[in-house]
Order: structure tokens, then sequence, then C-alpha cells
């Protein structure tokens, strides 16, 4: 079944200011991230390898915190208000993610630079702009977004099912210009445009039936 779905997603961040060295490099220093905002900040291995971020929800619902950096190895740690840690990426690169569902409150978030060098990078905290369910191979949902020429978007696609494999595309009227078919529980696609103008987003189900859910982020 193919679904274009009435709801034109929107897509609102705030960007925050990097901060001077220092400011934010334990948890009582936290800088704030607005959900749905993504900050810049800067990570050295020498002198100032620690960010911390904190953001709050006012609702449980289910996030991603994303981040990207430029240049050798970040990793990524989140955390409850009682800084138990509930989740981290710590991949070899400086792009890290990480999702789920949390509760209302405060939450930490911990940008470490374990590379040598520094790294300037974005903190994205978005929450779902849409969920839905897709049942069995081939049921697809389209969803339209505008997209402003020159800005940066990242798309996620977010799944809890070990069942259920759906993957994301973007594309023009005419045809996709990406796609994300990874067989885990995320998919995402960064995309800069050329040309403003309405563009659609797809989400479909590789095999299985399930709940997923979208987010969208910009700068």
């Amino acid at each position: 079944m193919h679904r274009l779905l009435t709801a034109t997603l929107l897509c609102v961040v705030w960007v925050t200011a990097a901060l001077a060295s220092g400011e934010n490099d334990t948890p009582m220093g936290a800088s704030t991230v607005s959900l749905n905002g993504i900050a810049r900040g800067t990570v050295c291995k020498a002198g100032d390898s620690v960010d911390w971020w904190k953001v709050y929800t006012e609702e449980s619902t289910e996030i991603v915190v994303f981040l990207d950096g430029v240049g050798g190895d970040n990793d990524l740690y989140f955390y409850n208000g009682t800084l138990d840690l509930e989740a981290q990426s710590t991949g070899s690169g400086s792009d890290e993610v990480v999702y789920g569902g949390v509760r209302k409150g405060w939450h930490y978030i911990k940008v470490y630079r374990y590379s040598s060098g520094c790294s300037d990078y974005y903190l994205g905290v978005l929450s779902a702009d849409v969920s839905g369910y897709l049942r069995g191979t081939g049921d697809i949902d389209v969803y339209r977004l505008y997209m402003s020429a020159g800005t940066t978007y990242w798309i996620f696609l977010t799944d809890h099912s070990a069942t259920f494999d759906p993957d994301l595309y973007l594309a023009t009227s005419e045809h996709v210009i990406a796609e994300s078919d990874n067989t885990g529980n995320i998919d995402v696609i960064k995309y800069t445009p050329s040309v403003s103008g309405y563009y659609y987003i797809a989400v479909g189900s590789a095999s299985g039936s399930g709940y997923y859910w979208l987010f969208v982020g910009s700068r």
C-alpha cells in the first residue's frame, strides 16, 4: 500500500553558539541545548576533551541525539537526570548517534574527544516529528517537507523491532535523490538541497510490520 500522508513536516531548530574552552567541562556546568535544537561546540584532546550539555523534555517522548563532527574520533554519551548512563555511541569516526524513548525531565549529554587534535561539531537533539505503522513488506508512507537551498537537513528514521526493517528515502516529484537501507533500527539521510521547494520523504517496509518514528533537523 502507498499512502501520501497529508501532514507536512515542519523543521524548526535553534542554533546555540559555541562556548569558550572550559565553560561546560562538568555536569554541573552543562550548557543547555533546546529540544529540537542544534548546538555548536569544539573539543580538543589536549586541555578540553569533554563538553557537557543538558536538555529538558516536557513529556515522555522518542528522541534522537546526534553528533556531527569534523575530523578524528568523537564519542557520544547520554545520561538521565541522575547521571546514570543510558546510551552511548563510540564508533571510530566523528559522527555518532543515540536514540530511544525518554521520560519527562532533564537529560545530560557528554561529547568526548577520543583521538588527538581538535574537532568542531554540531550536537542535535530532536523529538519525533511523526510516528507511523507499516503493515507488511512493501507498505510505504510518504511525507512532504519544504527544504531551503543551502540548508543542511538531517532526517532520521528509528524503530524498536528485531523483525521489522523500514528503509528511508528522500525524493523530488520525479526521482529518488538519497536513501538509507540500513538493516538495524536507525536510518539517516543528510542532505543539502541546491534548489528550494517541496521534497518527499518515504518510509517503506523492506520486511515485516511495525511502528516507526521520523525526525527532521536542519541548520
